[in-house]
């Protein structure tokens, strides 16, 4: 169901976002495009300076990450030598102060991106919601008061989770490929040329793996749109439903649903 109809006349940026999280019939459905979740820019731009100690901790984090194996291979290489053993508690030391920065940069990029997602959806439901009430009495006439709500509140819950943690994992990922690629060709060109050509025979099935996922996903998405629809119908009928005795009648449906 859409939320968007043409006689709305604001809430512009919550329609965008609306058309990306509400799903069209599914005789009518097209391939999905993120293009709508740029609209999503607006909300976070208004926390500037969170997205930016969320992306400051995450470089930080990265790094540490990366600074492990290097003082782990030093550690090895120069801390267990006889004319050097002298150094072996500076390298532990270092060891220690790494994984200290990693812990606290870790959970730094953890709390800003969860605040930041708690609060980007929080201002996008609040604009749907809006742009909901905005609209022509024609769509309440057709539309299920169960289906708005589920669009309100499951469909931009999963906002949430892209917000607040696929951004940040998938940028920390890219990061630690990139950094790793560098020190492995740094370290070992030759050895690094077979690592990264068996890169695509690992990627190519998780592509597939993942639009699975995601078709699983949107259907799932849908299917909570109906239950709750259906629940919110009954529900408001609840007395007719028990004057006829249709519990277990409505109840099987709900679980079929």
């Amino acid at each position: 169901m859409n939320l968007i109809s043409p006689s709305a006349g604001r809430g512009l940026d919550a329609a965008a976002v609306g058309q990306a999280v509400a799903a069209p019939p599914q005789e009518t459905r097209k391939r999905p495009r993120l293009a709508p979740l740029l609209g999503l820019q607006r909300y976070a731009l208004r926390y500037r300076w969170q997205v930016v100690g969320a992306l400051a901790a995450l470089l930080v984090a990265a790094a540490a990450t990366l600074a492990v194996p290097l003082a782990v291979r030093r550690m090895i290489d120069f801390g267990f030598s006889a004319d050097r053993i002298g150094l072996i508690d500076q390298y532990f030391s270092a060891m220690i102060a790494i994984a200290a920065v990693l812990a606290a940069a870790s959970a730094a990029r953890y709390y800003l991106v969860t605040i930041i997602g708690e609060r980007v959806v929080a201002d996008l439901r609040s604009d749907l919601f809006a742009h909901v009430t905005n609209l022509s009495a024609a769509f309440f006439d057709t539309a299920k008061t169960g289906e708005v709500m589920s669009r309100l509140t499951a469909d931009t819950t999963q906002i949430k989770a892209t917000v607040g943690a696929s951004v940040s994992i998938a940028l920390r990922n890219l990061m630690l490929f990139l950094g790793a690629a560098v020190m492995m060709v740094v370290t070992s060109p030759r050895l690094s040329g077979f690592v990264l050509g068996a890169i695509p025979v690992i990627v190519l099935p998780l592509v597939a793996f993942g639009r699975a996922v995601r078709r699983r996903s949107r259907e799932a998405q849908d299917k909570l749109a109906d239950a709750s629809a259906y629940a919110a119908e009954l529900i408001g009928a609840a007395r007719t439903l028990q004057a006829f005795t249709n519990e277990r009648l409505a109840s099987s449906r709900f679980a079929g649903a």
